[in-house]
């Protein structure tokens, strides 16, 4: 019995060691399939938080200058405003952790001197973007935005490697034109919003470019990213907000009137899951297919923001917007995958 059971034990260990070649084989395109759909379904939904925040966020923010008469809105306490939206996203990820639904290190050193020049980038694009829509319409400033792509392309290839094709150079500079176009036909032209709203293209593009690269060489957590960039931003601010004497603005009771505090609760509250959002789009996608996504989503916020701020336009000046928007569309056209 012995001498017969020996060779069906082998047998047995045999047709084992085949069936587990034969799943092996398998099993490794099924795992690199699921997780190849994982990394599409992300990056989705980052495109999409990223796309609402955005818009909800630019309205939000037009929305606090229009709370006040015109006269004080050159007064406006800019600094402070910044501060309270970064205060508001701290104590929002703080209590987070504080519930446990998110995880990140505390305040370090090391992580402080890596996140700085990311962070000093953050501060300089909310600070230029949000002067930049005091003194313009929603319409310009959305256009303008579009100019931004210019320099993230270029710091794509020089940066990255990433070769632009033909017809992103050719979008690129349909928006670049169509923008300067716009707004020579401006009709409430004011130079210093355009000054600003240069200086804000030139700081988003860097922050995406570097945040690109501080998403997968610093380790920490998305919402790690959201509360460094917050909490670094508030101790910076603080002094800044005291050195500029916008403590004594501070007493004026037009800022303490319901349309303004939620006008301003509210932007920060969005600021919180914009940061969030483009974290995440950029870390899950491109810093290209980032700059897509904020070209598409100009269109709606274009829309909505002649609507509902009632901006005063020329026909020309329609035209040229629309011609800037059209060159964000093919921006986006010629980076979908071929």
């Amino acid at each position: 019995m012995s001498i017969s059971m020996t060779p069906m034990k082998i047998s047995s260990e045999k047709d084992e060691d085949n069936k587990k070649q034969s799943i092996l084989p398998l099993t490794r395109p099924q795992t690199k399939e699921i997780s190849k759909d994982a990394s599409f379904i992300s990056g989705i939904f980052s495109c999409l938080m990223y796309t609402g925040c955005s818009i909800a966020m630019v309205l939000a923010n037009k929305a606090i200058p229009m709370t006040v008469p015109a006269s004080d809105r050159n007064n406006l306490p800019q600094t402070a405003i910044i501060l309270s939206q970064c205060v508001i996203a701290v104590c929002l990820v703080e209590t987070a952790r504080y519930l446990r639904i998110v995880e990140y290190p505390g305040l370090s050193w090391d992580l402080i001197k890596q996140w700085l020049p990311l962070n000093i980038l953050f501060m300089s694009m909310l600070f230029t973007g949000f002067l930049a829509l005091v003194h313009l319409s929603v319409p310009m400033v959305t256009i303008f935005k579009n100019v931004t792509n210019l320099f993230t392309v270029f710091g794509d290839w020089y940066i990255f490697n990433e070769p632009a094709s033909y017809l992103s150079i050719l979008s690129v500079i349909i928006m670049t034109v169509g923008a300067i176009l716009a707004g020579a036909n401006d009709l409430e032209f004011d130079l210093r919003g355009y000054i600003w709203m240069i200086l804000n293209c030139i700081t988003t593009s860097s922050y995406v470019l570097y945040m690109r690269y501080a998403s997968n060489n610093i380790k920490l957590s998305k919402f790690g990213m959201v509360y460094y960039n917050n909490m670094l931003s508030s101790i910076i601010l603080l002094p800044i907000m005291i050195l500029k004497g916008e403590l004594s603005l501070l007493s004026n009771p037009i800022y303490y009137k319901p349309a303004f505090l939620v006008s301003n609760f509210l932007a920060g509250f969005l600021g919180f899951y914009l940061n969030f959002a483009s974290l995440w789009c950029v870390s899950a996608t491109s810093a290209t297919t980032y700059a897509i996504v904020g070209s598409v989503n100009k269109v709606p916020i274009t829309i909505l923001g002649f609507i509902i701020f009632d901006t005063k336009m020329t026909y020309e000046g329609i035209l040229f917007v629309t011609m800037a928007t059209i060159g964000g569309l093919i921006y986006a056209y010629s980076k979908l995958p071929k």
